[in-house]
C-alpha cells in the first residue's frame, strides 16, 4: 500500500501496492531494462517496473518531482530519467552512490567508449605478458609462465577490509592493474571503473 497526499489536504490517498497488482512479476530484470540497471545491481534491488508502476499509479509527469533518500544503485532515478521526471537522489554507501551516479550520466559516445575499453584491455594484456602472465579469456585456459617477482597489492590498510581468502594474489593483480590502467584513460573512466566491480562480485 502507498500513501501520498494532495496538494493543499491533510487528507492521504491510498493507493494500492503495484507489487499486489503484478504479483505474478518476478524481481528479475526485463531485458529491455539491462542496458541501463545492469551496470550494477543489488541483488536485493527491487525491479525498475516496480517504479514504473508507481509512477503510473500517482499519474507523475515532468511537472512532478520524486525524492529518493535511500536511492541504492539508482533504479528510481534511472527510471525518473527516462521518463523526463525531475527526482532527487540520496545515497551514503560510497560504493551504491558511484554506481547510482554513473548510471545516471548518459553524455557518453558509446563507440568511443568500447574503442577506449579496448585500448585499455589491450595495453593490460600487453603488461601481463610482458610479466610472464599469459591470459587467455578462458579461465580454464589461464597459462601462468614465469610470474612477476612482486603482485600488485593494496596498501595493508585496504587489503584487512577483503574477506579472508576472498581474492588469490595473482587475480587481485590483474584486477590493480586494469584498475591503473583504467584511471589513466580520459574517457568513460566511471563506466569503466563500474563495469570491472561488476564483473569482479560476478
Amino acid at each position: 500500500m502507498s500513501v501520498n497526499y494532495s496538494s493543499g489536504s491533510d487528507t492521504p490517498i491510498v493507493a494500492p501496492s503495484p507489487m499486489a497488482k503484478k504479483s505474478s512479476e518476478s524481481n528479475r530484470l526485463a531485458p529491455e531494462d539491462r542496458p541501463v540497471h545492469d551496470w550494477y545491481r543489488f541483488v536485493l534491488s527491487y525491479p525498475p517496473h516496480l517504479v514504473r508502476d508507481y509512477i503510473e499509479t500517482f499519474d507523475l509527469s515532468s511537472k512532478s518531482k520524486v525524492l529518493d533518500p535511500f536511492c541504492g544503485t539508482g533504479t528510481t532515478p534511472v527510471e525518473c530519467k527516462k521518463l523526463g521526471i525531475p527526482s532527487i537522489a540520496i545515497e551514503a554507501h560510497p560504493m551504491s552512490h558511484f554506481a547510482s551516479a554513473t548510471k545516471l550520466e548518459w553524455r557518453i559516445d558509446p563507440e568511443q567508449l568500447e574503442r577506449k575499453a579496448v585500448r585499455v584491455a589491450e595495453k593490460v594484456t600487453d603488461q601481463l605478458t610482458r610479466q610472464g602472465i599469459i591470459d587467455d579469456p578462458q579461465p580454464n585456459l589461464i597459462r601462468e609462465a614465469s610470474l612477476p617477482p612482486e603482485f600488485a597489492t593494496l596498501p595493508p590498510d585496504e587489503l584487512k577490509l577483503l574477506l579472508a581468502n576472498s581474492i588469490s594474489p595473482l587475480p587481485l593483480h590483474k584486477t590493480l592493474q586494469l584498475l591503473r590502467e583504467i584511471e589513466k584513460n580520459d574517457y568513460g573512466n566511471a563506466l569503466m571503473k563500474l563495469a570491472l566491480a561488476r564483473a569482479l562480485v560476478s
